[in-house]
């Protein structure tokens, strides 16, 4: 009550010292009654200045109380506003700016508990979360947007999961989610796929109606772990795998994946001295005309001669050259020995050659290209360089300009893989392509399924409107050969044919009489 009166502390001790300041001459007055009533004397000389400065005490000893109470008070709000900063400053070293959410220096602090709690036999699981289409969102709308599609992707995960279930903020567009206790996978399952579904609502930003992709790895705590590092590195691994995955998809780190991890890890590790080795050899697969039978060109196909795992094919370690960059070197040599070892054959049948992106990128690509086939002697027309479709998610200005300048030495570019991935028309209409490339995939399918059929149809005529040689791979069956013969395919590669032949049999190959098919 005496605080709600006088609320500030400089009143409250300007009041204790009035009433301090009173008292004093209060005992004075009731001594001198007190001795004037026993002796009938006076034992305080109340002249004017002794009576006015003890009328005016109660003012002295407030004024002076009140300037301690304001020093008092000053020092108690320079501690309140210390303590609020140190509040603010640990609120955010724990907690991201934007979303609000938990950081990952939180979450680090918060792993160590629940590592210490999988000791006593709990397995809490961990869900590292990544936006499919953030950049899109970024690039197409401006940061603003981003933020603000960050911020509304938050929100919806805190109120959408039960209140044991923790949100992080890792950084860019990278959340967590970790569930304490010990959560069976059916129940893991059913908190990805309530996130899965969050992400199928489409979000208002500023006007324009966006629906973010979500791709989620899961790892659960071990007896083992010691660090935030490793959990987090194993969820990685399992996200890796879910974004290969069409859709809103989750993956659990097992024992299946960490075994492909490591399968993959030990690839990685024997390239560089694979390639110093000169482990690496190409065989040729021919691609023949499918009205004329005769052998048009041979595919250079990538070999590995691994000392202890034997003959490698390229699906295996292709991505990992591409992951450590040993793609360009590797990439470049391949070039170099399909185009010598074409020279030797009877002109004018060519060789294909497939191209990685990031080779295809490196500004000295065509160069080197024009430098094989000079050392060679090799006649430019008779080397195709395969590309996909990722090589056109670079620079386009870039992609043009060498793709044009292979074309101008007399190179032929072949569109590779048509009809998987995000295959574009306008791809067709802006880039220059001499010939498509049918992926092999459509090949058993078009027999089996109208739908499949109608696609390589519609292929093959989008090849004959752009006026580019159509190439079906995958043919095993004359079925399949007559299929694509009537619907005006140019060219078929397949086992039908013949699988792929060493370097050294392609001579032999092309002299035998039953190398032609009939048309």
């Amino acid at each position: 009550m005496f605080k709600t009166l006088l609320p500030g502390i400089e009143r409250r001790y300007a009041l204790a010292g009035s009433i301090f300041g009173a008292f004093l001459p209060t005992i004075c007055l009731v001594a001198d009654h007190v001795t004037q009533t026993e002796i009938h004397e006076s034992i305080f000389d109340f002249s004017v200045p002794t009576a006015t400065a003890l009328a005016l005490m109660p003012v002295f000893f407030g004024v002076g109380f009140y300037q301690i109470g304001r020093s008092k008070a000053q020092l108690m709000r320079e501690l309140n506003q210390r303590r609020q900063t140190e509040r603010l400053l640990a609120h955010e070293a724990h907690h991201d700016r934007l979303t609000g959410l938990s950081n990952r220096c939180c979450l680090e602090r918060d792993i160590q508990t629940l590592v210490e709690a999988s000791g006593k036999g709990a397995h809490s699981a961990l869900l590292l979360l990544d936006l499919d289409r953030f950049k899109f969102v970024n690039d197409s709308l401006g940061h603003d947007a981003g933020d603000l599609l960050l911020a509304t992707i938050a929100c919806r995960l805190k109120h959408t999961l039960s209140p044991a279930a923790q949100v992080y903020r890792l950084g860019g567009d990278e959340f967590v989610v970790t569930i304490p206790g010990s959560p069976s996978q059916g129940k893991v399952e059913d908190v990805c796929r309530t996130i899965c579904r969050l992400f199928e609502v489409p979000m208002d930003l500023k006007g324009n109606r966006v629906t973010s992709g979500c791709s989620i790895g899961v790892a659960l705590i071990a007896d083992a772990d010691c660090a935030t590092r490793e959990l987090l590195k194993r969820a990685d691994a399992a996200l890796y795998e879910a974004k290969a995955i069409p859709g809103n998809s989750y993956r659990f780190f097992d024992a299946v994946l960490a075994a492909d991890i490591e399968a993959r890890a030990s690839i990685e590790r024997d390239l560089t001295r694979a390639i110093d080795a000169q482990e690496f050899f190409l065989e040729y697969q021919p691609i023949v005309g499918v009205e004329s039978g005769s052998v048009r060109a041979f595919e250079a196909l990538l070999r590995w001669r691994h000392p202890d795992k034997g003959i490698i094919l390229p699906d295996v370690f292709i991505p990992a050259a591409e992951k450590t960059g040993l793609i360009l070197p590797l990439g470049s040599w391949v070039v170099r020995e399909a185009c010598r070892q074409a020279s030797g054959w009877p002109a004018p049948t060519g060789v294909v050659v497939n191209v990685a992106s990031a080779q295809f990128r490196d500004r000295g690509f065509v160069d080197h290209v024009k430098h094989c086939l000079d050392d060679a002697g090799l006649a430019p027309g008779r080397l195709t360089v395969e590309v996909t479709e990722a090589v056109f998610s670079s620079d386009d200005a870039a992609v043009r300009e060498g793709l044009r300048a292979l074309r101008a030495h007399g190179i032929r570019v072949a569109l590779d893989d048509f009809g998987i991935g995000f295959s574009s028309i306008n791809n067709l209409r802006t880039f220059p392509i001499d010939q498509l490339t049918v992926d092999r995939s459509f090949a058993r399918a078009m027999m089996e399924s109208k739908r499949e059929a109608d696609l390589v149809d519609i292929i093959l005529k989008l090849g004959q409107t752009f006026q580019v040689t159509t190439t079906v791979k995958g043919i095993e069956s004359e079925e399949q050969l007559d299929f694509i013969r009537q619907r005006g395919a140019c060219e078929a590669q397949g086992y039908l044919i013949s699988a792929p032949v060493p370097a050294a049999d392609v001579s032999a190959f092309l002299a035998r009489p039953e190398s032609r098919l009939s048309a």
